[in-house]
Formats: C-alpha cells, structure tokens, sequence
C-alpha cells in the first residue's frame, strides 16, 4: 500500500513538473530564443522581447527560433529553376526578425506551418534573381550568380519584408542540381545548336618520351613509325606540372581540370593509404564524359580508370603492374585474357631481343627471382607492354569505340631503370651493366614503335577518319647530368626534366613543322571538340586550333561542369588491390620520394688548382669568419671571409657570408653584389637562397629591393615554382597587384597542389571584394591540406558575411 502510495506521489510530482514546463514556455521568454506568435484570426505579432508572454494556442500560432548576435537563424531547402528550366535545389541560411506588428498573410502561414510558408516565399524571392542565370552559371563558384550576393539578399529581404520579416542575412551554403534533367537538357541543346563528332580519336600516352631520345632515335632508323606520324602530321612541346607524378599527370590529361580539383596528387589515396582510384577522383574524365552523351570509349591502363561506372567504357587493367582480372564489361574477359602475356612464360629468346645477357644469366636471375634486379623488372614491363597492347586492339576491333585511350606506361620504367646505360657509356658507370643493358632503351622504344605501326594500320581499316595523339606528360634527362645508377629511393623523379612530347595526325590536321607550345590542361578540350563536345568552364585549357584544318570548337553549348551531368555509380570492383608490391615497383623506380623537384645548378667557374696549405687556409679563414659571426663580431668576420675570398676566389660560400655581412650593417647594394656573386660561383640550392635573401629584405620592409631580387631569380630560373611564387607575393605586398597576380597563377600553373599560391590568390580576391572567388580558392587549397585551421576559419567568416 505505501509503494502504491509513493508510485502515485512520483507520477503526480512528473505531471505538476509537466505542467510547469509547459507554462514556462508559454510564459517566459528566452534570451537565446526569438518566441513569438501570431494570431490566427488578425494576423497581429505578439513577441517576447523580455519578461513575460502569454500565447494562449486555441488563438495563437506560436513561433520558437534559436537566435544569433540578435537575429533569429533558420536553415532551408527549396526547390527552384534555371533560366532554362532546370530543376535546382538550395540549401540556404536566413537571418531575421520580426519587422510588422501584424503579418499580412498569417492565414497561408497558420495553414501551410512555418517550414512550408517560408520555403515557398524564399523560393519566389530567390526565384527573381535565379531566372536571370543559365545553371552554369548558378553553379560555377566564381560565376556571376555567386558575385550577385547582395542583389539576392536584397530580393529576398524586399520579398520576406512584404510578408513582415525583416531580414538580415541570407546565405546559400550549397546548390544541388538535378543531374539527370540537366543532362537530359544538354544532350537536347547540343543536338539543337551543335555538330556531332568530326571522327574518333585515338589517345596514346607515351609515359616519359622525350624529343631529345626520339630524336636521336628517328636519326638512327629506330623509329620509322613515329617519324611517319611526325611528317604527316604537327607536333609540340607539353609544358608539364609540378610534381611529375604519374597519377596527378594522367589524371590532369583525361579530366582537363587541376590538380586540386580533380583531387589526385599521389600514387596513394591520403585517406587510407591504397593505391588511388576512380574513387579517388572528384571530376569526370574524358571517357565518362563521352559516355554519358553517347560517344563510346574504351581505356587500357589509364590512372583512375578503375573501377569503372556501371554500363560505362571498356576498362582493362591497371598501371604499375599488370592486372588483367581488371576487366569491364565482363563479357570482354574471354576475348581480354586470350591475349594476356604472363610474365613467366617469356622466354630468353624473347628477352635477347632487348638486353645483351646470356642464357645463364637469364636463368639465374629467374632463380634468384629479386623484384629490384633490373632482368626481372623489364621482363613484367615487357609482359604488361605485350598485354596491354594486343588486349587494347582486341577490345579496340570488338567495341569500335569513338574514344580509344592507352597508356604506355612501361616507357618511364625503362627510362629510370636502363636510362643510366644508354650509349654513349659514361664516366662512372658499371662496364658490367653497361655490357648487359646497354640497348635496352633503344630496343624497348622500337618495340614500341612497332606496336604504334600495328595500330595504325588497325585504325586505317576499322576507321580511317580518327585523329591520332601521341603525348607524354614530362620529359627526361638524357644528357651527361642524368643518373649513373639504378634508383635510389628519391633519386627517380629528378631525371623528369623538361617538357614533354605531343604528336597529332589524322585527316584534319594541318601538317606543319612550326613550334607549338601546349599544356596538360589543352588535352581534354581538344579531344571534347573533336568528339563534338564543349569543353566545360572550369576546364582551364583550350583547344588546340593550330593543330587543325577544318575544325572549331563547340562553343554554342555551354557546359558549367560535366560533374554536375554524371549520375552513374561505380562498378563493384572485384579486383584486390594490394598495394605493397606496387609501393615496392614505385621505390625501385624512384618515384616515392620527396615530389620538390630540384632545379639545375647555375654554370659554375672552373676552381684554380690549389695547394694543401692554401686550402687550409681558405678554410681557416672561412670558418673564423663564420665564429665571429656567432659572436656579433661584423667587422673582424667581414675581413676573414675577405681573406677567404682571396684565398680562394671561385667558392661561392664566403661570398654569401660576406653578403650577409653587409645586409646586417644595412650596405645593401654590396650585399647584392656579394650575394649575386655567390651565384656565379655556383652556390647550391640558389632558388632556396635567393627567396631567402629577398625575405631577408621584406623583414625590413623594404619590398622593392626584395621584388628586384627575385625578378634576377626568375630571369635565372624561369621554371622555378618557389621564385614565381614568392615573386608574386612580394608584388602583392608592394601593391602592385596586376604583376603579382600573373606571379602567382604563374606560380599556381608550375605547382597546381601548392595551398600557399592557392590561399594568396584567395587572398587577393578577398582585398579585391570578390568573396565567391576568394572562397573558392581557399577551399581548393582546404581540398589539398585540410589541416589549416586559419583558412578555415576564414571561408566560414567570409560566408557569414555574404
């Protein structure tokens, strides 16, 4: 009886606290809460500013918001459409308060609920504004929609302030496009406005080619076939991106975007350490774009191809090494594996062709089977060279695609591994390994070539109108500085040097024998025109028009970006990547390594015989000197690397301690001459020490002279990222914008992953009242690194303002 008793007080005590909280509520106003209510019959406004508020509900609507440096904050979707009738949603945020003691259509609110009300009198607010855009310009993050913030605010206020809100801030935090109907729709105007395709296209990646090799190579009558294509046709010199790494290049080619857009800067995905994939890719690439507007194509070994989209191109295989269960559709995997080369069943008849090795040596290198022995390594390029390309024709003849891409990846393997061994033999290299491998480059590339000949005459059958691309994204060092060894660790990427291969035939091209300039970005738009297709807005290449006769891009169909038109999924893929014998194919190469590229030191002067004693007396002298320094002794440390210097004139090192010297007794014009000195003389590192030098001026605010150094730096050292990029900024600094800005996209083309470059350009634009574009460059440099707090922090300040 009393545990019932006790049970009845507690459920009695719940309900009384029930009763209260409920009261409260409709009483008592809070200081982080906009209450208000709405009488459903007048449409009067009764708010609770402070104190005390009775919003009986038989005769109110009652109205609860959380609040925000005085305003009340609601977050929203709504459906809308473009200027062309495309579905397109927005996810905004609106600020306000109550503006009216009396709400003029209380009625729609009470019988519609706030959530209703408001979404349809944002939508016909924002409507106004929206119907002036085609939707790639909705889109676009720089495009002129995103710039109209405050036409829109003021369209949304003036709307809501009829309806008695008064608004304060609104903000669209994201725009969503139905994919489908905005396809649907490009697919009708391109039909409407445009040509269809002026033929296939068949694009052939060359990983490292060279001119200076190929060149050599056409003299010696290696090379027959692409010297044909290169006097039928017109070729050009690729300006590439730094860093050379495979992934971030090829990706760059097929997706015409930059690296931070398309999201690929390694071999491994940064968010869990696999090999990177079509997952890994944030863009679409040429061959889902031409699928998804009735262009078939087929790729074999193309970075981020795998796993493909469902009912999409033929895929066959992946880089680096040979997978040839990686087949899309499965249908193609009988006619795909029939032409599989295992590796082991290559021959050393086989194999003779290529290295000058004996059968014996052959067979203990098979028994002793080490991945890093350069025999085992050509012997699996050469089984995935064979399958890839004979897979590629198989897969060419049964799906007659308008796009065909391959990639040679095996070129760069030999270049890194048998590069070292290319004749003429050199001081420092291995006699036995020159013996064993010296023609093996000029073997594996008429190879090559020979394939290259097998296609052409597959293409002149099946498809006589195709335009045929060579291209190699980078170029290599084969003069007397290149490697004398096999790769070591970080040693493989400083042989990329240079420019790199592009070589174009086909009926439509306008043979010629002109210098042509082109960039990785000038690849997908120019293939996308070919195909009959525009290239996008925020592909930042452009079509090569020198090239070609008879054909003109699209330009009467605007596309914002072909990411907003691809819906597809990805294949289930059950293919296993497993990603350490591919990190140890890439070590053996080189390619995992410190992606800085190191530029070519200045010619350096001859140094004078000296005697022992001189030496050690240079050497005294330069090391007092650098004592005396710690010391704050500046004038006795002056004379002792002046004694150095005349001991010893051809060393750079006491000249630039000398110059340093001068800087801090403020002889700045001697400093100069001492430091540009020390360049002569062939001082390591010179970028380094020339930013250096002129942040040593900035310091002291004193920009011109720093902006005179590094323009020296750039005529020394025009490919150089680090001097463009510091040049741009110090011109920024001075308050010479125009000049500045061309240094830092400059600087932005040569390094396209540097968030330093990216967020000076976000700065730029902010200083330049253009929010939308410097929020766009700073979340592409969030894209690359996200860990910087301060960039962050500055979007989402920037955002609340817009």
């Amino acid at each position: 009886m009393a545990r019932r008793k006790f049970l009845q007080f507690i459920a009695i005590l719940i309900a009384l606290t029930g009763i209260m909280y409920v009261m409260i509520s409709l009483y008592v106003s809070s200081p982080r809460r906009l209450i208000f209510g709405v009488d459903k019959r007048s449409g009067a406004v009764r708010t609770a500013a402070q104190g005390l508020l009775f919003l009986p509900p038989h005769q109110f609507y009652r109205l609860s918001f959380e609040t925000s440096n005085g305003s009340a904050v609601r977050d929203g979707f709504t459906w809308l459409r473009s200027k062309e009738g495309v579905p397109f949603g927005i996810f905004y945020r609106l600020r306000f308060g109550i503006g009216r003691e009396r709400l003029p259509d209380s009625k729609r609110l009470v019988q519609e609920g706030w959530s209703a009300w408001i979404r349809a009198r944002v939508s016909e607010a924002v409507s106004v504004v929206a119907r002036e855009f085609p939707i790639e310009q909705l889109t676009a993050p720089t495009a002129d929609f995103s710039r109209e913030r405050e036409l829109l605010r003021a369209a949304v206020a003036r709307h809501l302030a009829q309806s008695g809100l008064q608004v304060s801030g609104f903000e669209i935090q994201k725009i969503e496009i139905d994919r489908d109907a905005l396809r649907d729709y490009k697919r009708a105007e391109l039909r409407r406005n445009a040509r269809g395709p002026v033929g296939r296209v068949a694009l052939f990646a060359i990983d490292g080619a060279d001119w200076e090799l190929l060149s050599e190579l056409i003299k010696d009558d290696r090379l027959p076939n692409i010297k044909a294509l290169i006097q039928g046709g017109v070729t050009g010199s690729v300006q590439t991106l730094q860093p050379t790494i495979a992934p971030l290049l090829w990706t760059t080619v097929a997706t015409g975007s930059t690296p931070d857009r398309h999201g690929v800067l390694d071999y491994f995905d940064s968010r869990g350490g696999e090999l990177v994939n079509s997952s890994s890719r944030r863009v679409p690439p040429l061959w889902d774009i031409c699928d998804a507007f009735g262009r078939s194509a087929a790729v074999v070994s193309w970075w981020t191809a795998w796993p493909p989209l469902e009912n999409s191109a033929a895929v066959f295989d992946l880089p680096v090494l040979s997978a040839d269960q990686a087949i899309y559709p499965p249908e193609l995997a009988p006619l795909v594996q029939s032409s599989a080369i295992p590796a082991d069943t290559i021959t050393y008849s086989q194999i003779s062709r290529f290295l000058n090795i004996t059968a014996a040596e052959y067979q203990n290198a098979l028994a002793a089977a080490k991945e890093s022995d350069p025999i085992i390594i050509f012997r699996s390029v050469l089984a995935k060279t064979w399958t890839d390309h004979r897979a590629g024709i198989e897969i060419y003849r049964n799906r007659k695609p308008m796009l065909m891409m391959l990639n040679w990846s095996g070129t760069d393997a030999i270049n890194h591994i048998f590069g070292p061994f290319h004749p003429p033999m050199r001081e420092g290299i291995s006699s036995e390994n020159y013996r064993k491998f010296w023609p093996t480059v000029t073997n594996y590339y008429s190879e090559l070539d020979r394939e290259i000949g097998e296609w052409m005459r597959v293409i002149s059958d099946q498809a006589p109108d195709t335009t045929v691309i060579l291209l190699s994204a980078h170029g290599m060092e084969w003069g007397k500085s290149r490697p004398d060894t096999l790769p070591q660790g970080g040693s493989g990427l400083f042989a990329h040097q240079g420019p790199g291969v592009f070589i174009a035939w086909g009926n439509h091209i306008r043979p010629n024998r002109g210098s042509h300039t082109l960039a990785l970005y000038d690849i997908a738009p120019t293939v996308l025109g070919l195909l009959g297709l525009p290239k996008s807005n925020d592909m930042p290449g452009t079509f090569l028009a020198w090239a070609f006769d008879d054909v003109t891009p699209i330009e009467s169909v605007h596309v914002g970006s072909y990411r907003d038109l691809i819906t597809a999924r990805n294949f289930t893929s059950a293919v296993e990547r497993n990603t350490a014998p591919v990190r140890a194919r890439l070590e053996e190469l080189g390619h995992i390594a410190d992606p800085n590229r190191v530029a070519m030191p200045l010619q350096t002067t001859q140094s004078r015989s000296l005697t022992r004693e001189q030496w050690g007396l240079y050497a005294y002298y330069n090391n007092l000197g650098v004592q005396l320094m710690e010391q704050s002794k500046s004038t006795d440390a002056k004379d002792a690397f002046e004694r150095a210097i005349g001991l010893n004139p051809d060393r750079p090192i006491p000249y630039l301690n000398l110059s340093v010297i001068l800087f801090d007794k403020q002889q700045y014009s001697k400093a100069d001459e001492m430091f540009q000195q020390a360049l002569i003389k062939g001082l390591p590192k010179p970028e380094n020490y020339i930013v250096d030098f002129a942040a040593l001026y900035r310091t002291r605010d004193m920009t011109t002279r720093a902006i005179s150094l590094l323009r020296s730096g750039k005529e020394l050292f025009p490919q150089s990222y680090l001097i463009a990029a510091n040049f741009g900024s110090a011109l920024m600094a001075g308050e010479r914008y125009a000049e500045g800005l061309t240094e830092l996209e400059r600087a932005l083309a040569l390094r396209p992953t540097s968030t330093l470059v990216l967020n000076d350009l976000g700065l730029y634009y902010y200083q330049k009242k253009d929010p939308a574009r410097a929020i766009d460059y700073w979340n592409r440099s969030l894209t690359i690194d996200a860990r910087q707090p301060d960039i962050r922090r500055a979007v989402t300040s920037v955002q609340a303002r817009m």
